[in-house]
């Protein structure tokens, strides 16, 4: 494999692709027993999901970017993402998607850049691109799990008991 070639996950939301590099994908499961945030909890934060014996934090990232839509259809998916830093606050977290991840192997030439727009929040999105024909983001992982383990750590997102 040459050093011009990415692979790449790309994942469905409802409106939206997420491309992340394959590395950051632990896993990718069925929403199974979800326990829901608390009211108070931002509407961003799902709650929490049991993986592997370890209690995850799950968010919608069309939430987070400002979007008023959630994915999780029929087919919807919980993929586990690793922590994009050594020693993050947040080693692994969920997060919602609409569908089965789908891996790629992608060419230098094959990623066109777009601008972001006007709705985008620019510090939780590194770019936007185009693939195939399709429309994609790039997340910025690091500042997903600085957010997420802010709230965390406020304590305001603990998960419902009902």
């Amino acid at each position: 494999m040459s050093n011009d070639t990415l692979n790449a996950v790309m994942l469905p939301l409802r409106d939206e692709r997420l491309l992340l590099p394959n590395r950051a994908i632990a896993d990718a499961i069925a929403p199974g027993t979800l326990r829901v945030a608390v009211d108070s909890a931002p509407d961003w934060f799902v709650g929490w999901i049991v993986w592997q014996d370890i209690d995850l934090p799950v968010l919608r990232f069309e939430r987070l970017n400002g979007g008023s839509h959630d994915s999780a259809g029929r087919r919807g998916r919980i993929v586990v993402l690793q922590a994009a830093l050594a020693g993050a606050g947040v080693p692994r977290f969920g997060l919602v998607c609409d569908g089965h991840p789908q891996l790629m192997s992608l060419g230098r030439d094959a990623i066109e850049a777009l601008p972001l727009r006007a709705s985008d929040v620019a510090e939780l999105v590194l770019a936007r691109v185009r693939i195939d024909g399709r429309e994609a983001l790039i997340p910025d992982l690091a500042a997903i799990e600085a957010r997420l383990a802010s709230l965390l750590e406020a304590g305001t997102a603990m998960a419902s008991t009902s």
